[in-house]
């Protein structure tokens, strides 16, 4: 019932914030691209340091820059294009820690392009670079690259390998959460929390994949980095999963709670779809009218937004309650709740 829809919001489980949270200078979102967090307010470019060893290499901090915007854009192949540049400058450069950063977002790139043997084979690369270089595979840089290649063997349905991998990040995190619970840690966390419930709903273990979620989100909501797009798609997810399970009071809850912290963004077309499952979880309720209405704002956010793909689903969410309105009032027109 929620797949056609739900694929406005799929990019959230490919990449996104590695690139809208790169750390030199100031880059702007661009507010159409919303994503879940990769890095969720952090990039391994802050983390092995090279965001202090480049500030003398004001080309190639400029060059990855552009790559940064390029990708934000959807202009992968010009990103591809500048990113071969801005590598042949650090090997130039004989920079052996920009060429691992670079690296790393060919990786992230790929992995948005769904090319995810190109980027395993990447993220593998950087992780025995850095470990060449001396760092334990308890480092931060080393379980985020192992969250990647865990999430890379979920999208290839490997889902055996990718619960070992989360498995084995999470209890390297929460050990370290204990030991330091900083906002870096805590984001680390929260991102292979999210990952991790997303396989477990992919594998229809739906209630541990909401139990997943739902601790990333209470992870997340408290992070100032963390985008309130990434909130509401979060929220928007819960309460989707709740409605296939049958809790349909909660996912109402959830489905509100999205809506009531996208009207501070005005811009967010996507919000459209949380209107529209909003609308189906009243309708189950068989509250008629509030269906109706909601589902009908979600078509306007839509018709104003220029999403034909929500607008559709709104459409045919509201020909549902229409049906819905006239079966009741036939049939049980007692049980019409408005």
């Amino acid at each position: 019932m929620f797949s056609r829809y739900r694929s406005v919001l799929r990019r959230v489980v490919h990449t996104g914030v590695l690139y809208r949270n790169f750390n030199v200078g100031q880059i702007r979102k661009v507010p159409h691209n919303i994503s879940v967090p990769v890095s969720v307010g952090f990039s391994l470019l802050t983390l092995i340091g090279l965001e202090k060893k480049l500030n003398a290499e004001d080309e190639l901090i400029l060059t990855i820059k552009h790559c940064i915007l390029f990708i934000q854009r959807n202009e992968f192949d010009k990103a591809e294009q500048l990113l071969h540049v801005a590598l042949k400058q650090a090997q130039q450069m004989q920079h052996n820690t920009g060429i691992t950063y670079i690296y790393d977002v060919m990786g992230n790139l790929a992995l948005e392009r769904k090319q995810y043997d190109k980027a395993k084979q990447l993220f593998v690369a950087v992780t025995q670079r850095i470990i060449a270089d001396g760092v334990s595979e308890n480092d931060l840089k080393v379980i985020h690259l192992s969250a990647k290649l865990a999430r890379i063997s979920h999208m290839q349905k490997d889902y055996t390998t990718a619960q070992l991998g989360f498995d084995w990040c999470l209890e390297k995190l929460y050990d370290k959460v204990k030991i330091d619970p900083s906002d870096v840690n805590k984001q680390l966390l929260a991102m292979t929390e999210d990952w991790y419930g997303r396989l477990f709903l992919d594998c229809g273990k739906l209630e541990l994949g909401i139990n997943y979620i739902k601790k990333s989100y209470e992870n997340m909501k408290d992070i100032p980095e963390v985008e309130k797009e990434h909130l509401i798609i979060q929220l928007n997810d819960i309460g989707t999963a709740l409605y296939k399970v049958g809790a349909i009071d909660e996912s109402i809850e959830y489905l509100t709670e999205a809506i009531d912290l996208g009207k501070t963004l005005p811009d967010m077309v996507e919000l459209g779809t949380v209107y529209v499952n909003l609308g189906r979880a009243y309708l189950q309720k068989q509250l008629i009218e509030k269906a109706r209405k909601t589902c009908g704002y979600g078509w306007r956010i839509a018709f104003m937004g220029k999403n034909d793909e929500i607008k559709k689903e709104a459409e045919i969410c509201l020909q549902q309650i229409k049906n819905a309105a006239i079966y009741y009032f036939f049939y049980f027109p007692c049980k019409i709740k408005l």
